[in-house]
């Protein structure tokens, strides 16, 4: 994503014979996206990648960072999030809904039950290897490679809940000779927890992050969840906005989600904010005699 997207920078440096770009260069590149009508996501992707190209270049002693002073590029970051949180009762129909003891519906209930419960990243099922669950008493540890961390060592660890432990296991046996027969204590290092299903992939063939948000994304169709604010990432914001809801203290959420600041989290309590404001509601009441 970020190559593609210093590949668009670098052509429009081209396109108008920049070969010394400088921060006047760089607004203007940004604000010809803006002017292409192109989404806020959109331009916050290029922005970020712009950041660190040029960031990257003078950290190599390549080029000056002529980024940093750039007025466009200074983006309010937004307080609400791109996706939607499901509710319990969507999270609830969406495991009920999966049922079957082949080894492709096991594997999705697993997923999508992990990812509830533990408001896991789709990168962090890919990453997810056999080994890497094991056995706390009481309940299960799965050590976890989130998205800016270099190795399983960077990363943190979640709780998992048995019985979503147990769904693991029953996709594992299902899953027969893709893993070892004692895959609880496999020491296989590469043996990916969850591995594709397709015709012609071999039998370690990891389940991409991509593929995961595929699944995830059929799975809520299914049950009549179909909107673009509804995607992989709810299940995460799921497990973030329950935990709160449950009166569990802003650091330990912050910690399963393994977020780099508190601050990230709190963005969570302005969805619950909105989720139990009475304001609108109450002035409808009186609006409309309490039939609103």
């Amino acid at each position: 994503t970020y190559r593609n997207a210093v590949k668009v920078l670098i052509k429009y440096f081209a396109l108008h014979g920049i070969t010394a770009p400088t921060t006047a260069d760089i607004d203007s590149f940004i604000n010809e996206l803006r002017s292409a009508g192109k989404s806020a996501s959109t331009q916050r992707l290029y922005v970020t990648c712009t950041k660190m190209f040029f960031a990257f270049l003078h950290k190599q002693g390549i080029y000056r960072d002529v980024a940093q002073d750039s007025e466009p590029l200074r983006i309010k970051k937004s307080i609400t999030h791109k996706r939607d949180a499901l509710t319990i009762e969507q999270a609830q129909k969406l495991l009920a809904a999966i049922v079957g003891n082949n080894e492709k519906s096991l594997r999705d209930k697993a997923v999508c039950a992990l990812c509830l419960q533990c408001g896991l990243r789709t990168c962090e099922i890919e990453r997810a290897n056999v080994e890497d669950l094991t056995d706390a008493g009481g309940y299960y540890e799965l050590r976890v490679q989130g998205k800016g961390d270099a190795s399983k060592a960077d990363g943190g660890i979640v709780k998992v809940a048995p019985i979503v432990a147990n769904m693991i296991f029953a996709y594992w046996a299902a899953r027969g000779d893709k893993v070892k027969k004692d895959a609880l204590y496999s020491t296989d290092e590469q043996t990916p927890a969850f591995s594709s299903t397709a015709r012609n992939a071999s039998s370690q063939k990891r389940l991409s992050a991509q593929s995961v948000g595929k699944i995830i994304k059929s799975r809520l169709k299914e049950i009549g969840v179909d909107n673009k604010r509804i995607t992989a990432h709810s299940t995460r914001h799921f497990a973030a906005t329950q935990a709160i809801k449950n009166g569990v203290d802003l650091r330990e959420v912050s910690d399963m989600l393994r977020h780099s600041s508190l601050n990230v989290t709190m963005t969570y309590l302005h969805d619950i904010d909105l989720q139990t404001r009475r304001a609108e509601l109450s002035v409808a009441d009186t609006l409309f005699g309490g039939v609103a």
